[in-house]
């Protein structure tokens, strides 16, 4: 359901919460908005009791907001086939195994491995659309660890709260 800022309410909700403090300019990033729908996102998220100042010129979501997000979880899971998104988990767990084994450095891992993913990914993010972003912030941080960017910094973040959200589809 499209939010302020023409922002999608349960793709801000749980960047939020897996970011657990947000600026405008990371969601931004985040949801491949401009900067500004970010900040009408943010402002009605705290308008609306879901959010609050974190004090660090970000916000964080209140009890009430991590209950609606629950809410929206629950009811995004009920539209996905657990069956087949089982499959698509079971594809996933060797590679995120693979991933948990390398190293800063490793590039030519991480490429390969990240080549290797991409299917899943696919597969995803035809079962849960709202995910689809990640391919892109995936490929974003590949080119960033490429030019030398930590891979701790850029990759694993991305790759650690796609993991999450793969395991919260499948009510893992």
């Amino acid at each position: 359901m499209a939010f302020a800022g023409n922002v999608d309410e349960l793709a801000l909700l749980q960047s939020v919460r897996l970011k657990g403090s947000v600026s405008a300019p990371v969601l931004a990033v985040q949801l491949g908005v401009t900067e500004s729908s970010a900040q009408a996102a943010l402002d009605a998220l705290v308008a609306a009791g879901r959010a609050s100042d974190s004090g660090d010129a970000g916000v964080s979501l209140t009890d009430a907001g991590v209950t609606e997000l629950e809410d929206q979880l629950d009811a995004e899971r009920v539209s996905i086939d657990e069956d087949l998104f089982a499959e698509v988990v079971e594809r996933f767990e060797p590679l995120d195994e693979e991933f948990a084994e390398l190293t800063e450095g490793d590039v030519d891992s991480l490429v390969d491995l990240d080549r290797r993913a991409s299917d899943v990914f696919d597969d995803v993010s035809a079962y849960v659309p709202r995910l689809a972003r990640y391919q892109e912030l995936l490929a974003d941080s590949l080119d960033r660890v490429k030019s030398g960017d930590s891979f701790s910094d850029t990759y694993a973040v991305v790759w650690s709260e796609l993991r999450r959200e793969i395991l919260s589809a499948s009510a893992q």
